[in-house]
């Protein structure tokens, strides 16, 4: 018998957390191949459709010379960037109309070799608008089969529960649940061992693995996970996994003494050990740095020539409703923690701050201008910052920058804050699409979380997908 019988400490709420929701969601196998042929379901109607609109038949394709290996590597490469991309594998996507954003981004960025090829092959000539018009169909066609496809799957197969037992001391028991990832449905059972070797060992000496209590526990609560904080004796893990495996218990260990702050993790064995190698997150490189500066200065160029009426018409506008200046400057901390001016449409009184000194800006600013109050709404006052992306102080996708004066009091209250600072900020970002532009100080350590996710999980399609996610959000004035 155990010398000590565990505490168990049911939970169907989330506890305050660092990590944001959702977790990316895996796809299995199954749901692999169903979206491959929704794909190419979506790919057929557009085709289709093309040439519905334009009167014309691709089948002449097979009497052109090379036309149909032309046409076929295009498609093969938006197969590949595709996958490669991950939209075969996870998603991050929250709802049925996430999946669309995702789903036009991901259609965006692999069209472009096949975009490349048909503009430039002579032999696609006769049938070349009729392809053109099939691409952008298709990216349409895509999303929307992606769209019906999530919100069916939603319906019919709901996101499964997951049943978590955490066991070990006391102490560490009670700090797992805060760093997992949890959904509201999670449901969190905490056993807490006061004597955790000692029942080890005496399972051990009666060699029966299923007499172990907190075992007994995860069983009996249908758990289908079980995260151990301490360490198990390794003779007694073939045994203990053969035991969990047949009862469809999935294990893990929590070393709670190591932390994943701003570093990935890779376990190799060598000989008789098992190491843990920490390297550099991904967005932390110095190749990643650099694609992220060419996708900034790739749109932001073009994007400055094209708004510069707009900039102009916004800029006149500020200064025939409240006068000079027309930019406000504040400083801000950017990367490495330096600090660097921010640009923006001046959209409050030029003394706002004058008597009170630094004010948390909230919706509904009695201080706001009559025009400012409709460029905070559209978030128009946010353009001049793309001079901040053109000169390096920011990336058009990052955490957002906070004022000195704050960042100094957030770093006391959150241990992690800081890692925020190890990219340029962004004049949008992860947690900008997931919460509302203006939240209260209440709300930092959830903005936290969005950050951490992002900088965790980056990838240039990521960027690409904030973008539109952005873009979409200004024009239904959402993020305000």
């Amino acid at each position: 018998m155990l010398t000590t019988e565990p505490r168990v400490e049911s939970e169907a709420r989330v506890l305050p957390s660092l990590k944001p929701r959702p977790r990316p969601a895996r796809y299995g196998a199954g749901w692999s191949f169903a979206l491959f042929g929704i794909d190419l379901l979506g790919a057929a109607g557009a085709v289709y459709a093309a040439e519905l609109i334009s009167h014309e038949k691709l089948d002449v394709l097979a009497s052109i010379p090379g036309a149909l290996q032309t046409v076929a590597f295009g498609v093969l490469c938006w197969i590949l960037l595709f996958e490669r991309i991950g939209m075969y594998r996870r998603s991050f996507s929250t709802s049925a109309r996430d999946d669309v954003y995702a789903s036009l981004a991901a259609s965006g960025l692999s069209m472009l070799p096949a975009l490349a090829l048909f503009s430039i092959d002579p032999s696609l000539g006769p049938v070349r608008h009729t392809l053109l018009l099939a691409l952008l169909l298709a990216a349409l066609g895509v999303s929307l089969m992606r769209y019906v496809a999530y919100a069916v799957r939603a319906r019919v197969n709901p996101s499964t529960v997951r049943r978590i037992a955490i066991v070990g001391s006391p102490e560490r028991v009670k700090a797992v649940p805060g760093d997992l990832s949890l959904l509201a449905s999670d449901h969190v059972v905490r056993i807490p061992i006061e004597s955790f070797d000692e029942d080890i060992s005496e399972a051990i000496r009666n060699g029966e693995i299923a007499d172990i209590s907190w075992l007994k526990i995860a069983r009996e609560r249908n758990c289908d996970e079980l995260i151990v904080t301490e360490a198990l004796p390794s003779g007694m893990m073939p045994e203990f996994l053969r035991y969990t495996e047949s009862h469809g218990i999935k294990v893990a260990f929590a070393p709670m003494r190591i932390r994943p702050h701003a570093c990935d993790f890779t376990v190799r064995r060598d000989g008789g050990l098992a190491l843990l190698y920490p390297r550099s997150l991904t967005i932390c490189t110095p190749g990643a740095d650099a694609a992220r500066r060419v996708f900034d200065l790739s749109l932001t160029i073009p994007a400055l020539v094209l708004l510069a009426p707009i900039l102009g018409a916004i800029a006149l506008a500020v200064y025939l409703d409240s006068g000079a200046p027309v930019l406000y400057r504040q400083t801000r901390t950017g990367r490495r923690g330096k600090t660097f001016e921010i640009l923006k449409f001046r959209t409050m009184r030029v003394d706002a701050e004058s008597d009170s000194g630094p004010v948390w800006a909230r919706t509904g600013e009695s201080r706001t201008t009559r025009v400012g109050r409709v460029l905070r709404r559209t978030s128009l006052d946010e353009l001049p910052q793309l001079f901040n992306v053109l000169r390096g102080d920011m990336s058009l996708v990052g955490p957002r920058p906070e004022r000195p004066f704050y960042v100094e009091q957030f770093r006391k209250m959150l241990p992690r804050y800081d890692e925020r600072h190890l990219v340029r900020p962004g004049i949008t970002g992860w947690s900008h699409i997931h919460m509302k532009r203006n939240v209260d100080t209440s709300a930092i350590a959830e903005r936290l979380s969005y950050d951490l996710f992002y900088l965790e999980h980056w990838s240039i399609f990521m960027d690409i997908l904030i973008l539109c996610k952005t873009a979409a959000e200004f024009l239904f004035h959402s993020a305000a």
